[in-house]
C-alpha cells in the first residue's frame, strides 16, 4: 500500500494505492468509491481487503478519501456531491496518469455507488462499474439518516440523558450533514443502468436498496451490459447502535475480484 495525495493544490484528496503482485499486473486499475457519512467509517475494512484483494488479482486499486472527509481537504462545510463528483474523475485521472493505464474502471458501495453510477453515465472510458447495493433515491436516503440520527439519540438517552441537548439534526452518527450536503443528496438519484456507458457493469444485490427487484429487473433485460449478483454480504456499512458492527464478506469481495478480473480475461 502507497499512501498518496493527489488533485489539485487548493483541494488535495487523500488516498492510498494498492499496487498488484510483481509480475501479475494488468493494464486495468479500478478507484473505489467509498460510501459517505457514518457508512464511510463502517466499511473501511471491507474497502481495504477488496483493494487488496484486486491488487493481488492484477488490478491497480485506488481507494480515497471525497473532500471534506477522512485525510483529503476540506471540511464538514465543504462536503457537495458535486465536488465529490468531481473527485472520483479526479481519481480516475490520477490511477491512468501514474500507472500508464488505459482502462480504469469504478467500484463503488452505497452512495458511493450512486456517485459511480453518476460519472460512468457521463464518461466513455469507463469500462466497467460494479454498484454495490447503491443507494436509489436521495431524498428518501436522506430522510432516512435523519431517522437513524433520531433513533440513536434517543437509544443514547437510556444511559445518557444529556444526549438530546447535545446532538442534533445537521449530523448522523457524529459527522456533519450541512444544508448544502443535505440539499444535494435530495436531488442525487440513481441513474437507469440502460444509461451507463461501461462495457459491463455488476449490481451486486444484498438486498436491502429501494427499488432492488426493479434494478434486477433492469439488469436482466438483453439490451442492457448489466449483470446482478444475488449474495448476502451482512450489510457491512450498517452498525448497531451498541457498537456491534459485521464481518468483512469476503466471498462477496472475492465474486467482485473475480467478475473484475474476468472481464480483463476476455478478449
Amino acid at each position: 500500500m502507497f499512501p498518496l495525495f493527489f488533485g489539485k493544490p487548493d483541494r488535495q484528496l487523500y488516498g492510498v494505492y494498492h499496487m498488484p503482485e510483481l509480475g501479475r499486473a494488468l493494464p486495468l486499475g479500478a478507484v473505489l468509491c467509498q460510501p459517505i457519512l457514518h457508512e464511510y467509517a463502517d466499511a473501511r475494512r471491507a474497502f481495504r481487503a477488496l483493494a487488496d484483494r484486486l491488487a493481488k488479482a492484477g488490478v491497480h486499486a485506488l481507494r480515497f478519501d471525497y473532500q471534506g472527509t477522512g485525510d483529503s481537504a476540506g471540511n464538514g462545510d465543504t462536503c457537495a456531491v458535486d465536488r465529490w463528483l468531481e473527485d472520483i474523475e479526479t481519481a480516475i485521472d490520477e490511477l491512468k496518469a501514474s500507472r500508464g493505464l488505459e482502462a480504469v474502471g469504478l467500484v463503488g458501495l452505497r452512495f458511493g455507488a450512486t456517485l459511480a453510477a453518476q460519472v460512468a453515465s457521463r464518461r466513455d472510458d469507463v469500462p466497467f462499474s460494479v454498484l454495490w447495493e447503491p443507494v436509489t433515491a436521495g431524498a428518501t436516503y436522506l430522510d432516512q439518516l435523519r431517522k437513524l440520527q433520531t433513533a440513536w439519540v434517543n437509544w443514547e438517552c437510556r444511559t445518557r440523558p444529556s444526549a438530546r441537548s447535545q446532538a442534533s439534526q445537521v449530523e448522523v452518527f457524529g459527522h456533519p450533514l450541512s444544508e448544502q450536503l443535505a440539499a444535494g443528496l435530495a436531488r442525487t438519484d440513481l441513474p437507469p443502468l440502460s444509461g451507463l456507458r461501461s462495457a459491463r457493469s455488476l449490481f451486486v444485490d444484498e438486498g436491502s436498496a429501494q427499488g432492488g427487484e426493479s434494478l434486477r429487473r433492469e439488469a436482466a433485460l438483453r439490451d442492457t451490459q448489466v449483470q446482478a449478483c444475488h449474495i448476502d454480504g451482512g450489510q457491512v456499512w450498517r452498525r448497531e447502535f451498541d457498537g456491534a458492527q459485521a464481518q468483512v464478506p469476503f466471498e462477496l469481495l472475492s465474486q467482485v475480484t473475480n467478475w473484475i478480473r474476468e472481464g480483463a480475461e476476455t478478449p
